[in-house]
C-alpha cells in the first residue's frame, strides 16, 4: 500500500510537471498546440484536455461523484482555459488530499467505464492520476520534438533536487 506521504508527494510532483509542460505548450502558438500527431490523444491540446478530464473523473470516483466526465477539447480552447480547469479540479483534490488518512487509502472504490465496473483501492486510484499524466507527458515530449521543441525536464529526481535546494538555508 502507498503511504500518505508518497501519495501527497506524487500529486505535488504532478502539479509541478504539468505546470512546466503547460508553460512549454503556451510557447507553441495555436498551430503547434493543435497540430495532430499519430500518437496518444492526437495533439498537445487534446492531451491536456484529456488530463484535466482524468483528474476530474478520478476525484469523482474518490468522492462518489459519478457525474464528472471527460471534457470535450472544444470546452478548453486554449492554455488559459486548461489552466483554469486544472485549478478547479485541483481545488477538489486539495481538499481530498488534506482529509486523506491511512484508513482511507485502503478503502475500495468502484469506477464505471464503458459499462463495466472496476474495483480498486483509494491508494491505487490516487497513484493512477500522476502515473497516467507521466505516460501522456512522454507522448507530449514526442509531439514537441516532432515540432523542433522540447519539454523541460520534469523528472521526479529534478523535482526532488529543487525541493531540497529551496529548503536549504
Amino acid at each position: 500500500m502507498q503511504s500518505l506521504d508518497t501519495v501527497r508527494d506524487a500529486h505535488a510532483w504532478l502539479r509541478w510537471m504539468t505546470g512546466r509542460s503547460l508553460d512549454a505548450a503556451a510557447a507553441l502558438g495555436d498551430e503547434g498546440f493543435r497540430r495532430e500527431f499519430p500518437i496518444g490523444i492526437g495533439s498537445v491540446h487534446k492531451t491536456f484536455a484529456h488530463l484535466v478530464g482524468a483528474e476530474r473523473i478520478w476525484i469523482g470516483v474518490l468522492e462518489g461523484d459519478a457525474a464528472l466526465s471527460m471534457p470535450n477539447p472544444a470546452e478548453l480552447p486554449d492554455v488559459a482555459a486548461i489552466r483554469a480547469a486544472f485549478a478547479d479540479v485541483r481545488t477538489r483534490w486539495d481538499g481530498y488530499l488534506a482529509r486523506l488518512d491511512e484508513r482511507e487509502l485502503g478503502r475500495i472504490v468502484v469506477r464505471e467505464r464503458d459499462g463495466r465496473q472496476y474495483r480498486q483501492s483509494v491508494a491505487d486510484a490516487c497513484m493512477q492520476v500522476p502515473t497516467h499524466a507521466l505516460y501522456h507527458n512522454a507522448q507530449l515530449s514526442f509531439m514537441f520534438r516532432s515540432m523542433g521543441h522540447s519539454l523541460p525536464d520534469s523528472s521526479w529526481i529534478l523535482w526532488g533536487r529543487e525541493r531540497l535546494a529551496q529548503a536549504a538555508p
